[in-house]
């Protein structure tokens, strides 16, 4: 068996080990469910999917996935995220999710605890999650997501939950307000407009313009 290199130890510590304090980074939901915290799923773009964990991007730099997780959990979050593997389906893949928030809720966890980002490629699949699930007491948070014609995709649907959508105005992926003009069922949608300049590279950093409103957003739902 080959010995696991330094970054490799790193990165299994921080997504299998529990936290000495009240929140946590894991990869999948742990054994014992803490019913008193907030839940927290973050799904990455598909440059770490194709990539990896060091995955780099030549217009936008290093896709810094720890950092993200590291930021998120010290904001009083349990976070539960993981590397998805190349070729992963994102239907099956929001399939599993639903499974788990199932889970939680299965556990006492309320509703309106369990919040679910999506960056880019993983705000596709955070969308997929909230037709599957249909829980207008969900929140979810999607990012650079929504091209012009983005909408279409979702004529029909049920998009049930609280939703933020955050998106930088130097970005081709823009406003998903025509997507929220047919919700067509509880909830509510509230949009952010960033203008840092960073093009699709505002999603590759814990950059505060988005974490701050994110948690505040969240924090004004519980």
């Amino acid at each position: 068996m080959k010995s696991l290199k330094p970054l490799s130890l790193l990165f299994l510590a921080m997504l299998f080990l529990r936290i000495t304090d009240a929140q946590s980074i894991n990869s999948s939901l742990p054994k014992k469910i803490d019913a008193s915290v907030r839940w927290l799923f973050y799904l990455h773009g598909a440059i770490v999917q194709d990539q990896g964990i060091n995955a780099v991007s030549k217009d936008f730099g290093p896709y810094k996935y720890l950092d993200i997780l590291d930021t998120l959990k010290s904001r009083a979050f349990n976070v539960i995220s993981e590397v998805r593997p190349k070729g992963t389906s994102p239907d099956a893949y929001a399939e599993k999710l639903s499974r788990q928030i199932d889970s939680l809720i299965a556990a006492k966890i309320p509703a309106e605890n369990i919040t679910v980002v999506g960056a880019s490629a993983g705000a596709g699949i955070t969308m997929q999650v909230a037709i599957k699930l249909k829980n207008p007491k969900l929140n979810y948070v999607i990012m650079g997501l929504c091209f012009s014609e983005t909408y279409k995709e979702y004529e029909g649907e049920k998009l049930c939950g609280n939703f933020l959508s955050i998106y930088e105005s130097s970005d081709p992926h823009g406003s998903c307000d025509k997507v929220f003009e047919q919700k067509n069922c509880a909830g509510s949608f509230k949009e952010i407009k960033l203008s840092t300049g960073k093009n699709h590279g505002f999603l590759y950093q814990p950059y505060k313009e988005w974490v701050d409103p994110l948690v505040t957003w969240i924090n004004n739902k519980n």
